[in-house]
């Protein structure tokens, strides 16, 4: 196999496992920002050569926030052409908690809650402040 070929698989593949780990760690909203602002914005500047300008400056400053907590593994396995996934995790991000989804076990959460929209976002953004406090960071403006 020619080492162009080879370069694109390996890229493919890494492409693949990275998207299951930014799926397993990193919040919805901040992806959906990313990608639909964030990525497109810096690959329309790099086309078109704007690297070394403000607005750059500006997109690139806004990808490093959204890797901070992305970090795991994923195992997998390559076998005539096809990438099988075996498992991913991370020791240290855990979108999704059991306890958490569960309803009888989630606590300063009211069923009849679920209705209102603020009430339903707060426990995204309460799990999010906890972590930060827990990490000894501050929230910025």
């Amino acid at each position: 196999m020619p080492l162009l070929e080879e370069t694109v698989l390996v890229e493919l593949i890494l492409l693949k496992t990275d998207s299951l780990v930014l799926r397993l760690t990193l919040d919805r909203e901040v992806r959906a920002i990313r990608d639909s602002f964030v990525t497109p914005s810096y690959s329309k500047l790099l086309y078109n050569g704007m690297y070394f300008t403000p607005e750059c400056e500006y997109v690139r400053s806004m990808i490093q926030p959204s890797q901070n907590t992305v970090n795991g593994v994923v195992r997998a396995r390559c076998y005539k052409g096809s990438l099988i996934i075996l498992g991913r995790s991370s020791e240290t991000e855990k979108l999704y908690d059991a306890t958490e989804s569960s309803m009888d076990e989630l606590t300063g959460f009211q069923p009849q809650e679920a209705s209102g929209f603020i009430a339903v976002q707060a426990i995204r953004i309460k799990k999010y402040g906890e972590k930060v406090r827990e990490d000894g960071s501050k929230l910025s403006l």
